[in-house]
């Protein structure tokens, strides 16, 4: 985002510029403003849809850039004379942020140090610890395999995760985008496998998300496509949660969550389950989880369980604090 805000020309390659990849995020308004934007795309009703475009160009991504490619060559371009400091400056940058995520153990807003203080005397129905979702993003991380695939559910933990997921080929990185639709990511997952059986295939989920499609383990199960699955159970709708407490003063409704155990219930479902409230405890599961899947051809479920804390949200624009028309709500914040 710090980048592209310098960017004095934007080559859009098969994207539509929407929402999650153009609008303020993180406090940042980040798309640069008198940049030149060419878009490509296949189809043609989305040149120029979301934001202003200089040239649009209908066609096919990979097709558009052998051709961009093959007219450049030979050519000295005027970006040529910056390239050196321009691959510095990205070196840097990436530098930095590896740091800060290496540093950032726990969210830091009230409502997160709250929920963390809460949960320090408290322990989980396996008699460990609640775990901060950052940490345990970062040791799933270290632990992934070489060539994964992962999809993620829609929800608040899961829209910081792209944070620490690394992938080092094409179709390995399958998100719900724009519709927010609640369950993707375990049937997105069942499908991934069927299509790259030699591939290990990790679905991410929030609690609530995994409510609206876990029955599809046993889909799984009966047809033998071996996936893993990451629970967070946290005991709440995170995504909305944040937004009760960024735009409706923590006056919650339908937030929270008590559910069994998620592990126990794949077990009932023929599947493999694995409980994890031990930091030390993430990448092993992982790891064997993974195992179960390339080697025995079994499905697992991790069952992480974490804190209450909530990060930033994936579209702040999504909402906008209420107006107060009536007097009996002006004290309303």
């Amino acid at each position: 985002m710090k980048l592209i805000a310098q960017a004095d020309v934007v080559l859009a390659l098969g994207s539509r510029m929407g929402p999650f990849g153009t609008l303020p995020q993180h406090g940042m308004d980040y798309w640069p403003k008198d940049a030149k934007i060419i878009q490509v795309e296949a189809d043609h009703t989305n040149l120029g849809l979301v934001k202003k475009i200089t040239v649009g160009i209908h066609g096919d991504a990979k097709a558009t850039a052998k051709e961009l490619l093959k007219r450049l060559q030979g050519k000295t371009l005027a970006c040529d004379a910056t390239k050196a400091e321009r691959a510095a400056k990205i070196k840097s940058e990436k530098a930095a942020w590896e740091k800060e995520l290496d540093e950032w153990t726990h969210e830091r807003d009230q409502f997160s140090l709250d929920a963390i203080e809460e949960a320090k005397g408290e322990k989980t129905p396996t008699g460990g610890s609640y775990l901060h979702p950052r940490q345990v993003l970062r040791e799933l991380e270290k632990a992934m395999p070489p060539r994964v695939m992962v999809s993620t559910d829609i929800g608040n933990i899961n829209a910081i995760a792209n944070s620490y997921l690394r992938f080092e080929e094409p179709r390995s990185f399958f998100a719900p985008m724009s519709f927010g639709n609640c369950g993707y990511s375990l049937p997105t997952m069942i499908g991934a496998k069927c299509a790259a059986p030699d591939r290990p295939a990790v679905a991410y989920a929030g609690d609530g998300a995994w409510g609206m499609s876990m029955v599809e383990i046993m889909t799984a199960v009966r047809h033998d496509i071996p996936v893993t699955a990451v629970v967070f159970h946290n005991r709440q709708w995170g995504a909305e949660k944040k937004n009760q407490v960024d735009f409706y003063n923590r006056r919650f409704v339908a937030g929270e969550l008590e559910s069994e155990s998620f592990a126990g219930i794949a077990k009932a479902m023929g599947a493999e389950g694995i409980v994890v409230d031990k930091l030390e405890d993430v990448g092993p599961a992982l790891k064997k989880a993974i195992d179960m899947q390339m080697n025995e051809g079994k499905t697992c479920v991790i069952e992480i369980m974490c804190t209450r804390e909530l990060g930033d949200p994936f579209r702040r624009d999504a909402l906008a604090k209420p107006v107060r028309f009536l007097d009996k709500y002006k004290d309303y914040v």
